[in-house]
């Protein structure tokens, strides 16, 4: 698992996957805070891919890097399971 969150392939991967993501739901969201956990998603892998980048120079601005990540991943399943509430409760 570690050797999965410190290579560059699998952070470019996931950055391609939620761009495709983003693309590929955009006329499925209504409004515009149904795009919370796209924006958090793309936030996380964005970070993560950073602080692979930039850890060699300075590994303190990385390991902050990965904790945004993990605070932006915290935010992204938050919002995911708010969203789905407002979903129920409107439509």
């Amino acid at each position: 698992m570690r050797s999965l969150l410190y290579s560059k392939t699998v952070a470019w991967l996931a950055l391609l996957v939620i761009m495709s993501i983003i693309i590929f739901t955009f006329r499925l969201r209504p409004a515009w805070w149904a795009f919370f956990d796209e924006f958090f998603a793309f936030m996380m892998i964005f970070c993560q891919l950073a602080a692979l980048y930039i850890i060699k120079f300075n590994p303190f601005a990385g390991k902050k890097l990965q904790v945004f990540a993990a605070v932006f991943g915290v935010f992204m399943i938050l919002s995911l399971i708010a969203e789905f509430i407002v979903y129920q409760i409107i439509y």
